[in-house]
């Protein structure tokens, strides 16, 4: 019968659970500074993926232990990162067959051609991300999704008449900033 080389490793110590104000504040700078490293510069969106961080840890909350919790928080950095940088490509594809819904023609395939449309996407997806919060929700809601402002109203539990108001503010500001934009008359 052979014998299995193992050490006999001492006792585990218990784990200790975290403190979620302690971990907070031991671990926010580090995780804004992670999600800093892909924000392009805006301090705003690391802000919200390090919100969206400690969410998930205080979701966690039950079974995060120091030993492991710093690691644990750069993957869900990464992760949340990751998902909002997707998130991002899919939106200004969107803005992007909004803008060029038309198919592309072989002059129309220019190096030229393609840097304007970049401009013009990376513009229109700036002027919607200046809209306040709920403005900026139901526009993409509307313009992105094609949704109704039936549907709208019901999805974000609003009365057709906020959501009507708030599509109506942000299409002025959306105006004032330059865009024209089609409310869906015929």
């Amino acid at each position: 019968m052979s014998r299995a080389l193992h050490s006999k490793a001492p006792p585990a110590l218990p784990a200790r659970p975290v403190s979620f104000d302690t971990l907070y504040e031991e671990y926010v700078e580090d995780v804004f500074h992670w999600a800093m490293r892909y924000a392009a510069g805006r301090s705003g969106w690391a802000e919200d993926v390090t919100h969206d961080v400690f969410l998930k840890a205080w979701e966690h909350r039950a079974w995060l232990r120091e030993e492991d919790v710093r690691g644990w928080l750069f993957r869900v950095t990464q992760n949340v990162v990751l998902s909002s940088l997707r998130r991002e490509n899919t939106f200004r594809r969107r803005v992007a067959a909004l803008l060029f819904p038309s198919q592309r023609t072989e002059t129309e395939s220019t190096p030229e051609a393609d840097l304007e449309r970049q401009e013009v996407v990376r513009s229109a997806t700036a002027a919607l991300d200046r809209l306040p919060g709920q403005e900026r929700v139901v526009m993409g809601l509307k313009m992105l999704d094609d949704l109704s402002q039936r549907e709208i109203a019901q999805l974000l539990s609003l009365s057709e008449g906020y959501v009507s108001k708030l599509i109506s503010r942000a299409q002025g500001r959306l105006s004032a900033w330059g865009w024209k934009v089609d409310d869906g008359s015929p």
